[in-house]
């Protein structure tokens, strides 16, 4: 039966209908088409139709077979907020991040608490070079062979790291053969995005130095959130690390645009 004060499905009208694939998406954050269509009683070029109507209005991105909830970021999160966020998930990630990091190799990390995580998962005894503006990621780094470089600017509480001018020009003294990138926003249209000019700039400057792999670290509540701030397209991502809360639609689609997806 309906949740108390929602219309049978055949006694919606497309307004009341919309509304409810609003509702479901919002407690989901993806769509089946073929789920909404048995749900809401409706044919599936019926619903197809309303997701239309809704990608139109900018709520959702629709995919092969459904839809993704798009959300608004307006704001940078606090540091500690998003530490015991999706902690397992981001466990998970930053774990299987820390095991592509080469012997030898210079890796560029960005901000964020997955990217910070991932020096604690770090084989001790692994030698090679890791440069970063993310002050979270000193705690992980000690008893490390790795030798871990902050680069300098200004320190920024809301999200434990620096950036500016001085950050930038430090990270144009370095190439890197790989860069592991936590990012507030992922969008399968808007690419990665941030509420923060000076963070998207430090990690613009480290996705230009990098020779090999751009691998991107995002759990499954950062899929559909759209900043203000663009950092790049997808088209500059060669790879991402994702956890299983990630709708499959979502991983076929990144697979059809050429970026390799691990799911953990």
């Amino acid at each position: 039966m309906p949740p108390q004060g929602v219309p049978e499905a055949h006694e919606m009208i497309p307004a009341q209908r919309r509304a409810r694939i609003w509702e479901l998406l919002q407690e989901r954050r993806a769509v089946r088409v073929s789920s909404l269509s048995e749900d809401l009683g409706v044919s599936e070029m019926t619903i197809r139709r309303d997701l239309e109507r809704l990608e139109a209005e900018g709520v959702l991105l629709r995919t092969h077979g459904g839809a993704l909830l798009r959300r608004r970021m307006v704001e940078e999160a606090h540091y500690l907020d998003n530490v015991s966020a999706n902690a397992e998930q981001k466990r998970r990630i930053a774990r299987r991040a820390a095991s592509m990091i080469q012997p030898g190799e210079t890796v560029f990390l960005s901000a964020g608490t997955t990217a910070a995580q991932v020096l604690r998962h770090v084989d001790p005894g692994l030698e090679g070079r890791v440069i970063t503006h993310n002050s979270g990621a000193l705690s992980e780094a000690q008893n490390l062979d790795l030798e871990v470089i902050l680069v300098g600017g200004r320190y920024r509480p809301r999200s434990n790291a620096v950036d500016g001018c001085l950050g930038i020009e430090q990270l144009g003294q370095f190439h890197a053969g790989r860069m592991l990138l936590g990012v507030d926003g992922f969008d399968l249209e808007e690419g990665l995005t941030t509420p923060t000019v000076g963070i998207a700039s430090m990690d613009r400057a480290m996705i230009d130095r990098t020779r090999g792999e751009v691998v991107v670290l995002v759990d499954h509540s950062k899929i559909g959130v759209v900043a203000d701030v663009v950092i790049c397209g997808l088209d500059r991502v060669d790879a991402v690390i994702v956890d299983d809360g990630v709708d499959e639609a979502v991983r076929d689609e990144l697979t059809s645009l050429g970026v390799q997806c691990i799911v953990v």
